[in-house]
This record gives C-alpha cells, structure tokens and sequence, in this order.
C-alpha cells in the first residue's frame, strides 16, 4: 500500500503540472482573443496578438512557481517587515526584467518561424512600459499565495477543531455509558440480596444470568454503537434476572419489528429505560413492563410502558438513568432525537424516544 502511494505521487505531480499548462495556454488565448477583436479594422493579421498576449502569459505562468518558492523564504507577513518589502520589491523588479526578456525572446522566435521580423521601440521603452503592469501582477500573486495559505491554515484548523470536538463527544459518550454499568450493578447485587433471604436457587439464577451480562458488557466495553441484537441479548438478560426476582408477579413482553439486528444503536440505552420503570413505575414488582421497536425509514423508535403507578408530570430528574440517556442522545444525534416521558392511560408510564440510524 505504501509503495503504491509513493508510485502515484509523481504521477499526480505530472498531472498537475500538465492541467496547469493547459490553464496557462487557455488564459493566453483568451486574452489573445481579446485582442484581436480589439484590433478589428487596423490591418494587423490576426495571429500577431495571440502571440503577444500568449507570450507574456507564458512567461508570466512559467515564473509564478518561482515565486511561489521565493515567497515561502519571505512570508509577506513575516517580521521585520522592511526585510520583506525589500525583498520582494528587488524580487518584482527581476520578475519584470526576466518576463520582458522572455516575452521578447518568444515573439522574436514566433515571428521568425513565418519569415518575419518582430520590431520594438526599445528595450528600455518596453521595460518602462511592462514595469507597471507587472508590478501589479507581482502583488496580485503574493495576495493569492497569502490568502490560499490562509485558507489551508484555517481549513486545517477547522478540520482539527472538529477532530477535537469529535473525539471529546466520544469520550463523553464512553464516559455517560461507563456511568450505567456501576449503576446497574449496584441495583442489580441489591436485587439479588434482596431475593437470597426469600429463594437462595433464584439469588443463584440471578448470580449465573448476572455474570453472563457482565462478560457481554465486558466484550463490548469500547463501542459506543453495537448492534441491535446485542442491545436487545442484554435487555432480555437483564428481564430475565427481574422476573425471576419478582417472579409470578412480574410480566414482560418484547417486540421487535423484523429486520432490526443488524441497525447499529447506542450502547445500553434500553435497559437504563426498563430499570427506571421499574424502579419508579413498578417498585413492588407487580404489573407488565413492555418494550415495542420499531422502524419509520431511517428512524429507529423505542417505546417502554409499564402499568404501574404513573407520574406526575413529564420532566426529567438528575440521576443516572433517564438523565444519562438525554444526553447521550443529544451527544449522539444532536437536534435529530426525541424523548418524551408521559402518562399512560388507563394508567401508568410510558417513555417514547427515537433517533436516526444508518442501516
């Protein structure tokens, strides 16, 4: 692969350097062909100012690299600044002399090749007279060069910014998502003290199904995205392990619109959902939790239910579970998330929220 890049770079350096010829004898034209339209009615053949103007335009293309690298020696915005105006002025005034003997040495060459003679005032004359107009090429030059470098530095600086910023979310994103598993844990390991006094074989259960969801937390500790599969073999765990403590009180229903699998989704974003109905939907364990995914195009919807003992109103409180999903919604799908918390009728809980995917 590295030897293939090195192989392509002259090629692509021989590319550009032909595209800019070719730009260089299309602008000569153009200017040649100003010209001549210009000179309509004065008897001069037509060909003689398109090689005037291609001349000084070739020249003038042929010398813009050169300063391209004289520049980069004396930065115009480089300190002292005297240093700078005294170079390039004694830069400008060799330009002008080098562009004025090639321009002159092309159209004697041009003119020879048809049997004629190319004749000029004199070179001081013509000097004077190219003198200003390439002055004002010089700096027009120097003021491309600076501001396309400007505009490399501020890319550069943008896309870096933006690297930072990317690299900032997800580290929050880890660190949101870090949050719950302490969290989840320590309710969990509470739940299953709590079930040892009253069936030490369930407290067991509980134990082996913990264990499992800690090794599948542990395998994908590093993703921020995984698959909807996943997601979904740690919820059921997590049910399981729920209904087996609040068991022949507790019910559970899962519904997964088919095709989902593979859609990559945030890291355990569902079961903070199912703990938090529990926790304050259903505290005694009695009643029916349902989860219902689904698909609309590219928008990936989850709703958590529970007929428990409802609320209040719809805003989210500080804490680890719901709070820690908003945010990393907000992280994840700035302005293109929902999430709603309501009442559900007759009664009860319902949480609602959806986000963007890309499969």
């Amino acid at each position: 692969m590295a030897a293939t890049t090195i192989a392509n770079r002259p090629r692509a350096a021989r590319s550009s350097w032909v595209l800019y010829a070719i730009l260089a004898l299309l602008f000569g034209l153009y200017q040649g062909i100003n010209q001549v339209v210009g000179l309509r009615g004065t008897g001069i053949a037509g060909w003689k100012p398109m090689v005037w103007e291609l001349s000084s335009v070739v020249v003038i293309f042929a010398l813009i690299p050169f300063i391209v690298r004289f520049e980069r020696h004396f930065r115009v915005e480089d300190r002292p600044r005297w240093r700078i105006v005294v170079a390039h002025t004694c830069a400008a005034l060799v330009f002008c002399a080098v562009h004025v003997a090639g321009m002159l040495g092309l159209r004697k060459l041009a003119y020879a090749m048809v049997g004629q003679h190319y004749a000029f005032d004199s070179l001081a004359v013509q000097t004077f007279y190219e003198l200003q107009k390439d002055l004002i090429t010089y700096v027009l030059i120097l003021v491309v060069i600076f501001a396309n470098r400007e505009f490399q530095v501020r890319r550069t600086s943008d896309l870096r910014a933006a690297e930072l910023a990317a690299e900032l979310g997800q580290a929050r994103l880890k660190h949101l998502t870090a949050q719950i598993e302490p969290h989840f844990l320590f309710n969990t390991l509470n739940a299953i003290s709590n079930r040892m006094h009253e069936d030490v074989e369930a407290a067991d259960r509980m134990i082996s199904s913990l264990g499992a969801l800690m090794r599948a937390a542990y395998d994908s500790d590093h993703q921020v995205l995984v698959p909807l599969e996943r997601e979904l073999d740690w919820l059921r765990g997590y049910a399981a392990m729920m209904t087996e403590r609040f068991r022949g009180q507790l019910s559970f229903d899962l519904t997964v619109a088919a095709g989902l699998e593979a859609v990559e989704v945030p890291r355990l974003l569902l079961q903070p959902l199912v703990e938090n109905a529990l926790r304050h939907g259903l505290p005694a364990g009695r009643g029916n939790l349902a989860v219902d995914v689904s698909r609309q195009g590219t928008t990936l919807r989850y709703i958590v239910s529970d007929d428990g003992v409802g609320i209040g109103d719809n805003t989210v409180k500080p804490g680890t579970g719901l709070s820690n999903v908003v945010r990393r919604l907000e992280l994840l799908f700035p302005g293109a998330h929902t999430f709603t918390l309501a009442a559900r009728h007759p009664q009860g809980t319902i949480v609602t929220l959806s986000f963007p995917v890309a499969n």
